[in-house]
């Protein structure tokens, strides 16, 4: 259960990681993977019988375009899902930030409460990422038996 709540992630992250080659005020658009090792930091159960679990998520993002300026950047998310009494994921939310090769940083919220998958968006960051504009969608597309996975990432943005 706690793997399918992570899909959401990722941010988120996906993340949410989703940005590409050189930025300009054109849209761009672009695709890739982010991969984490979630650690559930805390967790609790609601008097419904609902859990909650706050969760780390450092990783890394992939592009599928080699020039995309966040390829294997550097990538921090947490976030907190809840799950139904019957185990089943009812919402999970948070932030990221991921740091590129040029030391820029961008920052990043996501959301997953939809069925397979979730939505994610840019909050701006510093250099090249001030300005950006923009967000995508991600599905959970790996999941290894010692906790690790993957999200594959999809969006538009551009900067201003």
């Amino acid at each position: 259960m706690l793997t399918r709540r992570w899909f959401s992630l990722g941010f988120v992250c996906a993340g949410l990681a989703l940005v590409a080659s050189p930025l300009s005020a054109q849209e761009v658009k672009a695709s890739g993977t982010n991969m984490f090792v979630p650690k559930v930091v805390e967790s609790f159960t609601l008097a419904d019988g609902s859990k909650v679990s706050r969760v780390f998520f450092p990783g890394f993002i992939t592009a599928d375009d080699p020039s995309n300026p966040l390829r294997m950047a550097s990538m921090t998310c947490s976030g907190t899902t809840v799950d139904g009494k019957d185990g089943k994921p009812v919402r999970s939310a948070g932030t990221c930030d991921s740091v590129d090769a040029q030391g820029d940083v961008a920052f990043y919220w996501w959301r997953a409460d939809e069925k397979n998958g979730g939505r994610w968006g840019f909050l701006g960051g510093t250099g090249k990422w001030a300005n950006v504009e923009g967000g995508g969608t991600y599905e959970p597309s790996f999941q290894w038996k010692d906790g690790r996975m993957g999200n594959s990432w999809k969006g538009s943005w551009k900067t201003k």
